[in-house]
């Protein structure tokens, strides 16, 4: 049987100190406002951005289930997402979660099939990234930053070193930009072992049916998917009852298939496909899968 090559290069990790100093050098500076409210200690629950109207409209990529530091990771696909969002100045980016692999013995991966430790991938993942991390609006955490236990939630880590908000469970979101006042975002990673297309559909629902978000983003499942919907609420101005569109939206993953636990899993195989919104000034906004 032929050795299987990793997809990722194999990085040259430093130790902590020269690690930070590489991604210090790498880092992007801040751009947009954005202030924070609700919040319990490093869990940002609230987020607010402003973008100027200059911008001739606004695309918001979700960015999830990357597993970087898995040896099946499309790293090409990874650096394709990136090389996309910095190619525009309104190109901005929803983080869903298991953005590292961080296997260890007990997980239903193999352990040797990372290309370093969890704390190693933590460093290389923030070292991609940090030329858009002003890219990044919000970034909630996955089970895979949470299973590596011996060194605590490995999000938050990420999340410190870009200087970007972060939650462990749920982040609320807001754009104000245009007609959009404010464009109201419902963030997750997402629970549960779903796998055919209607036990998918009704976890997104059932996340879709709380709080008024206008864009509920899920993750975990591994599996695309689009769901629109309208809810109905009361205009006290016009004394009439309205619709508001709302759209869930499920990103699939950046890990292969075939050769990994994805594939034990029984996970369905697929490419790369992650939502992207894309919002207009004058209020209209739509969801494509990308």
């Amino acid at each position: 049987m032929a050795e299987r090559k990793s997809l990722i290069p194999t990085p040259d990790l430093p130790e902590t100190k020269n690690a930070l100093a590489v991604l210090e050098s790498a880092m992007a500076p801040d751009v947009y406002r954005c202030s924070t409210g609700m919040r319990f200690s490093d869990n940002v629950k609230y987020v607010r951005w402003e973008f100027p109207p200059e911008l001739d409209s606004i695309y918001l990529m979700q960015i999830t289930d990357v597993q970087f530091g898995q040896i099946m990771c499309r790293y090409d696909r990874v650096l394709e997402f990136r090389d996309w969002i910095l190619a525009e100045p309104n190109r901005f980016m929803l983080w869903g979660g298991d953005m590292i692999d961080a296997g260890t013995k007990l997980s239903i991966g193999d352990p040797w099939e990372q290309i370093a430790g969890p704390a190693a991938q933590v460093y290389k993942f923030a070292e991609v990234w940090a030329p858009a991390r002003h890219r990044i609006l919000g970034f909630v955490g996955g089970n895979h930053e949470r299973r590596a236990f011996t060194y605590g939630d490995l999000g938050s880590e990420i999340a410190r070193v870009l200087r970007i908000p972060y939650s462990m469970g749920r982040q609320f979101i807001d754009i104000y930009y245009g007609k959009h006042q404010p464009f109201k975002i419902s963030l997750w990673h997402g629970s549960g072992g779903a796998r055919t297309k209607g036990a998918v559909a009704q976890v997104l629902d059932r996340f879709m049916q709380q709080g008024d978000s206008q864009l509920y983003l899920m993750g975990h499942l591994h599996q695309p998917l689009i769901m629109p919907a309208w809810k109905q609420y009361r205009d006290p101005k016009s004394q009439k009852i309205q619709l508001q569109k709302v759209i869930g939206a499920l990103g699939s993953s950046f890990l292969e298939t075939w050769g990994t636990y994805a594939e034990v899993a029984g996970f369905a195989a697929h490419d790369v496909l992650m939502p992207c919104a894309h919002l207009e000034p004058n209020g209209h906004w739509e969801v494509i899968l990308k």
